[in-house]
């Protein structure tokens, strides 16, 4: 039976991916085993096969673009909610 996976780019360095895998263990891939135009942040849809009985293992990885936009706009929010709860005004340090 099929697996399914929701894995998130933490980030990308020389040719190496960061990826948190269903939201726990990060993990290093090689950045050509991931779709083109993968970017830090994007979401992506893991299907995992391996036929019973069989001597492969097939998995299809998607970038999922609402689960990438729907991520981007929780962390803004995240953001947002902290700097409201801030009571530094900013402006020059005085020493």
């Amino acid at each position: 039976m099929p697996e399914q996976h929701r894995w998130t780019v933490d980030s990308i360095e020389e040719f190496v991916a960061s990826i948190e895998v269903d939201g726990g263990t990060l993990i290093q891939l090689p950045l050509w085993i991931l779709p083109d135009g993968v970017h830090q942040g994007d979401v992506l849809s893991v299907h995992h096969d391996r036929p019973a009985k069989g001597a492969t293992s097939v998995l299809r990885i998607e970038i999922d673009s609402a689960a990438t936009k729907d991520g981007m706009e929780k962390s803004a929010a995240q953001v947002a909610g902290i700097k409201q709860q801030s009571r530094d005004a900013g402006g020059d340090i005085a020493l």
